[in-house]
């Protein structure tokens, strides 16, 4: 399998960002909000740059959900 992950340019619409995992980085960084993963409730980080890729259709996935998505498993 193949996976292409590439930064998300000013005109992409829709898709999905990564949250990272709460169990991945039980302290957070300077900004981060914890959250649920819509998807499977998992707690994960929200970062104050989702703010920017939801303005633009995009919906916040814990990695896990959000590499699954990705796959299309």
């Amino acid at each position: 399998m193949e996976v292409k992950i590439k930064p998300r340019k000013a005109t992409d619409r829709g898709g999905y960002y990564c949250m990272p995992l709460y169990s991945n980085i039980p302290q957070g960084r300077r900004g981060w909000m914890l959250a649920q993963c819509p998807e499977c409730g998992v707690k994960c980080w929200r970062s104050p740059l989702a703010d920017i890729v939801e303005d633009q259709g995009a919906k916040g996935l814990c990695t896990m959900c959000a590499l699954k998505k990705g796959v299309g498993a």
